[in-house]
């Protein structure tokens, strides 16, 4: 066995200690204060804070506050031990033991491996509606559990005591401890869930075991968040009290100018459009790259989107560039393709942005090929989340109006909250949705595996292709770094030919933030991080 003592791999992070915003209104003079209160605005209320349901970038950011992994990202933006308090790896890199450090759930009970192997094999319980379970498809007979081929207790997890845990593999993995660091890798409270399934949904019963714990917690209106006493790590907390707002976006972007908000933007929120020109002109933006993409899931089963050609015609008809430099402003990329180009797997754009005359050859194909008129197109409607006075409502209309100039055709938009988005994308109640992904971990499968198949939670497109599938499964046991390059490039060459998602720019993150609050920790995966934050004076 190979102890592994320090990790070698990064994850690029940033730790943020900016300035040129004023001061919160409940800002400490210094960061040993013990009146260390912070507020940030989250913008809606959490679908889940289960880390076996959580779905959205938000909830998996809230909860990484509320609950430990067995790794996570520190200071120096490398995944080290957390609950893990040794980690020894096998010969064949295939079996990893890791051996627990002391730590209590924050009602007292004592955390043990069988606490992580019960989260984990409920996730992949094929009655059990996990969103990210697919993650877990690393670990040996993961996905014939969660498929309902094996039973679960031939999956690769074991627990020999309460202070270790095996996990087997199904071929080496190196970012294996990035997923870790994951939510559908921490463990729950075994006695809660099985006493009481609904644990995560208020304050009076959630369990957690991270930096800080959910004190109250008043639905669609705010979380306050006390650090957690009975974290192994508390001693590196410094923050006594998270106030998590729930408004939205102007209204949090007002509250900060009043000083009543220390933090505002990504990854919770987005400055308003109408301001950024002015803040970028006063230096007080800050503009960050992020590994992820905007884009728009199709469900292809929905009348004449079935058509190949449609779908690829309204791709080739946006003009990224015009809704990057006059909507979105700031610095994003342009995409035609769904990896972001910073994890280098597309050497040269898959298709001309904004190439109306193509566009047009295609959807007058399409036409042809279905036997109708554009006149008699089945309706589409494009879905976004949140308001109609928000980016996606703008981006939405811009492409709305290209689509018409472009084809000639009316597309509806339909604004809905957060939790309906995400129910009826789900449910691919939908023709077109405007969505996202961020990264989980800094590698192209995790853009590719999204759409692996009909079956992976978060496709909902209704679009799979079996030679993409194999692609993506022969890249997972290729050891040749050049060669496994090359599939996961093929396949991302079949999924930008058949269309079933249309990607349209690579994200930055845009915030403000006050300028006594340092040491946040924001990563290129979009996650924030405030075990190691605090207040001082900003002189």
């Amino acid at each position: 066995m190979k102890t592994l003592f320090r990790l070698s791999f990064l994850i690029p992070l940033i730790a943020l200690s900016l300035t040129g915003c004023k001061k919160g209104a409940n800002s400490s003079s210094t960061s040993g204060s013990s009146n260390q209160n912070i507020a940030i605005n989250i913008t809606t209320e959490p679908q889940s804070l289960d880390p076996r349901k959580a779905r959205a970038l938000a909830d998996m950011n809230l909860i990484r506050m509320f609950m430990e992994g067995l790794t996570r990202i520190d200071k120096s933006g490398k995944p080290t031990l957390a609950l893990a308090k040794k980690m020894e790896l096998s010969d064949d890199l295939m079996t990893y033991t890791f051996t627990l450090k002391e730590s209590q759930w924050s009602n007292g009970d004592q955390l043990t491996a069988q606490d992580f192997a019960y989260a984990w094999k409920k996730s992949l319980s094929p009655e059990f509606n996990s969103p990210n379970a697919n993650m877990l498809y690393v670990i040996k007979n993961a996905k014939e559990a969660k498929t309902g081929k094996l039973p679960l207790s031939l999956v690769g997890i074991e627990t020999p005591d309460a202070k270790t845990l095996v996990v087997k593999l199904n071929h080496p993995t190196p970012y294996f401890l990035e997923l870790l660091s994951n939510p559908i890798y921490f463990s729950v409270n075994s006695a809660v869930d099985r006493g009481n399934s609904h644990w995560a949904e208020n304050h009076a019963t959630y369990v957690g075991n991270g930096p800080f714990l959910i004190h109250e917690w008043r639905h669609h209106n705010v979380i306050d968040a006390k650090k957690n006493d009975r974290y192994w790590d508390k001693k590196k907390v410094k923050i006594s009290d998270l106030r998590m707002v729930m408004v939205t976006e102007d209204t949090g972007f007002n509250m900060f100018a009043a000083t009543e908000l220390n933090w505002d933007g990504s990854p919770f929120s987005t400055i308003p459009v109408d301001a950024i020109q002015d803040l970028r002109e006063k230096e007080k933006l800050q503009i960050v790259p992020v590994l992820a993409t905007q884009w728009i899931r199709i469900n292809v089963e929905h009348g004449s989107l079935r058509s190949k050609k449609l779908r690829r015609a309204l791709a080739f008809a946006i003009d990224r560039q015009a809704l990057v430099d006059h909507i979105a402003q700031g610095n994003q990329i342009p995409a035609t393709g769904i990896v972001p180009l910073a994890m280098g797997l597309q050497t040269k754009p898959f298709f001309t942005d904004g190439d109306v005359a193509m566009a047009r050859e295609l959807f007058n194909e399409a036409l042809e090929e279905l036997g109708t008129t554009v006149d008699k197109l089945t309706p589409i409607t494009l879905m976004y989340k949140g308001s109609s006075a928000n980016r996606n409502h703008l981006i939405s209309q811009a492409i709305q109006e290209q689509w018409r100039s472009a084809f000639g055709i009316h597309i509806t938009l339909e604004s809905v909250e957060h939790k309906v988005f995400f129910d009826r994308v789900s449910k691919r109640d939908y023709s077109l949705s405007l969505g996202n992904w961020f990264a989980d971990f800094n590698d192209p499968i995790n853009f590719l595996e999204v759409f692996k198949s009909k079956s992976v939670g978060t496709n909902n497109t209704n679009w799979e292709n079996p030679s993409y599938a194999e692609l993506l499964e022969t890249s997972s046991y290729c050891q040749d770094l050049s060669e496994r390059r090359a599939l996961l490039k093929q396949s991302e060459e079949i999924i930008i030919g058949e269309m079933p998602v249309i990607p349209i720019f690579h994200f930055t993150m845009h915030y403000i933030h006050d300028s006594a609050l340092k040491d946040v920790l924001l990563t290129s995966m979009g996650s924030i991080d405030f075990k190691y934050a605090h207040l001082e004076d900003s002189d």
